[in-house]
């Protein structure tokens, strides 16, 4: 699609049938804009140029979430195949809409999905984008703005990066919009997605990674070797270490090696995570007349002392996250109940009871590892910061 794109550009063709879809929105994305928000028609346009435009059909702070956002976009044609037939040609904007849903949650940390195609041609024509329907529950998340010249350069950033990269980044997004859409219904699945996700993304920008010293590698993953290798005659000793190292992917190091490399400065410093559920409380409190009188209030969006992980201790939770993820696939032990802290407006009763027998215990953490709000917004800084990095001007 960004290929195309580029293509109608260069030979400044205004050809190719535009195609419309819906998407839906957890919290209300809008470019800054001075003056009444709600009464302006201008205000509601996010993106207003190709490959993509964005409109808002739903009237700002009026109409109750989700948002309802106009996709339009030219699906180019496409010959599906792969390396030794080929299999369809035709369009296909069910694939595209719901891919720039997914590099839009991605970058925004808001929650957007794709609906039915809307229009084509001009002409009101409805389509499902999926075959089947899914149903997922959401919360609520603040307004975002958002700065439309970032969206259409990370846009052409994707489309200049190595092709190889470029797929494997897409890849990574999908898994992350898999996550976000699940992580209220299934959230231990949401879990192992978006670490699926850092291990996609970190296997293929670091394909050909090896550890700067072998012999640690090996005391952390085969405790106890040395003293096997000392057993044997000295020409043999390389032979057992290049049978340790043979089918070794270092999926770890690798995911470490991306995050260190990627994940910004704000993930420290920033004291809100304005992605945290949005909603009202009503709490009767004591009023000037010493009577009981409601106030409205919003929901906290503080960054809690459980919801950080501490930059010196980044490898260290890495490395719970990633023996979770092993424990729960090869073991079927399941993650802390713990995980789903922050993202809920109430906390289930496993996870409450978990909790707080922990906080019983000072000498332990609150939480075994990172609930899943953290985690998704490492994930979202990390692949974000990466993909402004590949930034190449000409």
């Amino acid at each position: 699609m960004l290929d195309y794109h580029k293509e109608l550009q260069a030979k400044k063709d205004k050809e190719g049938k535009e195609v419309e879809y819906r998407l839906y929105s957890w919290g209300e994305i809008y470019p800054p804009f001075l003056g009444d928000r709600e009464h302006s028609t201008a205000a509601r346009f996010i993106l207003m140029s190709f490959p993509f435009k964005l409109f808002s059909s739903s009237t700002p702070y009026d109409d109750p979430l989700p948002q309802k956002l106009t996709l339009t976009f030219k699906p180019p044609f496409e010959v599906k195949r792969d390396t030794k037939h080929v299999h369809a040609g035709g369009e296909y904007p069910h694939e595209i809409a719901k891919e720039f849903a997914a590099f839009l949650s991605l970058v925004t940390r808001r929650r957007i999905f794709c609906g039915k195609q809307m229009r084509y041609d001009g002409l009101p024509i409805e389509q499902e984008a999926d075959i089947y329907q899914r149903s997922h529950f959401q919360e609520r998340q603040r307004l975002k703005e958002i700065d439309p010249k970032q969206i259409y350069q990370l846009l052409k950033t994707l489309q200049a990066m190595d092709r190889r990269i470029a797929e494997g980044f897409i890849l990574a997004m999908r898994l992350y919009h898999s996550a976000v859409e699940m992580m209220y219904t299934e959230p231990e699945f949401s879990y192992l997605f978006l670490i699926m996700c850092l291990e996609t993304i970190s296997s293929v920008v670091h394909e050909d990674y090896k550890p700067g010293s072998e012999e640690e590698f090996l005391d952390s993953r085969h405790p106890g070797w040395t003293a096997i290798s000392n057993l044997l005659p000295p020409e043999k000793r390389p032979e057992l270490r290049e049978m340790l190292l043979r089918n070794e992917n270092f999926t770890f190091q690798k995911l470490l090696k991306f995050v260190g490399d990627n994940l910004p400065e704000s993930f420290w410093s920033e004291t809100e995570d304005d992605a945290k559920p949005n909603y009202l409380s009503i709490v009767i409190e004591r009023g000037p007349d010493g009577y009981g009188r409601p106030y409205v209030s919003e929901s906290n969006l503080a960054i809690q002392k459980w919801d950080k992980i501490e930059k010196d201790n980044l490898r260290q939770a890495l490395r719970r996250i990633y023996e979770a993820r092993s424990n729960l696939i090869h073991n079927g032990i399941r993650l802390p109940a713990s995980i789903v802290v922050g993202h809920f407006q109430k906390i289930p009763a496993d996870a409450f009871t978990e909790t707080m027998t922990a906080a019983m215990d000072p000498s332990k953490p609150l939480l075994q590892m990172p609930p899943l709000i953290t985690l998704e917004r490492l994930v979202s800084y990390s692949m974000v910061a990466f993909l402004a990095k590949q930034r190449k001007d000409i």
